[in-house]
């Protein structure tokens, strides 16, 4: 069971890296169009590149920061509640959880497919939107494991008490 949470860590810091790049680039490409704009030449295509690089940026940080548990909780009614009825609470939302990202993840592939088929490109730059789709698609994915590998965990405290 530890290979199987390592094997996800390990694929979600991957995907926080390519977020951490992307936005990297897409600073890089703001700051240099806002300096050519001063000279008159700015970059074509600034928008729709950082349009598309913002959605990877957020999909590919979901699943660490689900991870690391960096994402807002109200623990309001948790803190009341028995270490019990929280941990039968935490398995409840983490199914939901899953759920929710497995269908989006489906959808989204659907999606980037219908895309492919239909040659969706941005307006300047023609550049193809079913790669970002099928990112994010990654992303939900991703994120229906971290989700998973966190209700084994639970689970498995859970049997323990």
């Amino acid at each position: 069971m530890e290979g199987l949470h390592a094997v996800i860590l390990r694929i979600s810091k991957v995907m926080d890296v390519v977020g951490g790049v992307v936005l990297s680039l897409m600073m890089l490409i703001t700051v240099t169009d806002v300096i050519l704009r001063f000279f008159g030449k700015p970059i074509t295509g600034t928008y729709e590149l950082v349009f598309l690089g913002g959605a990877i940026v957020i999909g590919c940080a979901i699943p660490q920061t689900s991870w690391q548990g960096g994402h807002v909780n109200v623990d309001l009614v948790l803190d009341n509640l028995p270490g019990m009825l929280k941990k039968i609470f935490m398995v409840f939302t983490r199914l939901l959880g899953i759920i929710f990202f497995a269908f989006l993840s489906w959808n989204l592939l659907k999606y980037g497919a219908m895309l492919f088929d239909k040659g969706e490109v941005s307006l300047t730059l023609h550049v193809p939107y079913y790669p970002v789709a099928y990112i994010l698609s990654l992303c939900a994915f991703v994120e229906c494991l971290v989700l998973l590998s966190g209700l084994i965990k639970t689970i498995c405290e859970v049997n323990h008490e």
